[in-house]
C-alpha cells in the first residue's frame, strides 16, 4: 500500500510538472499580440534571408544566406523601438553592437526615424519623406521576424526577405 501511495505521489508530481513545462514552451512558441509595448526594445539581428517563392512566414530553407555575407562588425546591429508618448512620436534607432566597423562607435545608437505596428503586423518605418513597410511574422518574448512587405516577382511567384532578431533588452 505504501509503495502505491509513492508512486502515485511521483506521478502525480511528474504530471503537475510535464504540464507547467508544456505551457512554458507553447508561451515561448506563440506569438504575442502586435503591439507597439510588445515591439518596443532592442533587438539584435542574428538571420537575414532570402525565402523560397510563395513562402510569405520564412518557414522554408531559404535559397540565400545574405547574414553570412555581412562583415563580422555588422552581424551583431541592432535596432531600438522606442515607445512615444502623448506628445512624442515612435522612434526607431540603428545600434552598433560590440564589433564596430571603421568610423563606427561600438554599443552606439543613431535615431533614424519613426515607426508604426498595427495589429496585423503591419510595421512601417518612416524617415524623411520615406515609408518602409515590412510585415512582422514573428513577434516573441525573445524572437523577432519581420519580412519586406512586398517582394520580388519571379516565374514560381513572389520571393520575400526576411531578418530575424533575438532581444537584448
Amino acid at each position: 500500500m505504501k509503495t502505491r501511495a509513492i508512486c502515485l505521489w511521483v506521478l502525480t508530481i511528474w504530471i503537475v510538472f510535464a504540464c507547467n513545462s508544456d505551457d512554458q514552451s507553447s508561451q515561448e512558441s506563440d506569438n504575442l499580440a502586435f503591439t507597439v509595448d510588445n515591439l518596443k526594445g532592442d533587438w539584435k539581428r542574428t538571420a537575414q534571408f532570402i525565402g523560397q517563392a510563395n513562402d510569405t512566414l520564412g518557414n522554408l530553407e531559404p535559397t540565400e544566406d545574405l547574414f553570412s555575407q555581412f562583415e563580422v562588425c555588422r552581424k551583431d546591429d541592432m535596432i531600438r523601438y522606442q515607445k512615444g508618448d502623448e506628445q512624442t512620436e515612435n522612434m526607431y534607432f540603428w545600434g552598433i553592437g560590440e564589433i564596430a566597423c571603421h568610423s563606427q562607435i561600438a554599443n552606439s545608437f543613431l535615431e533614424i526615424g519613426t515607426w508604426d505596428l498595427n495589429e496585423s503586423g503591419k510595421l512601417t518605418h518612416s524617415y524623411l519623406d520615406v515609408n518602409e513597410p515590412f510585415m512582422v511574422v514573428k513577434l516573441r518574448s525573445q524572437q523577432l521576424q519581420v519580412r519586406r512587405e512586398s517582394g520580388v516577382e519571379s516565374a514560381e511567384g513572389t520571393i520575400y526577405e526576411f531578418t530575424e532578431y533575438i532581444r537584448a533588452r
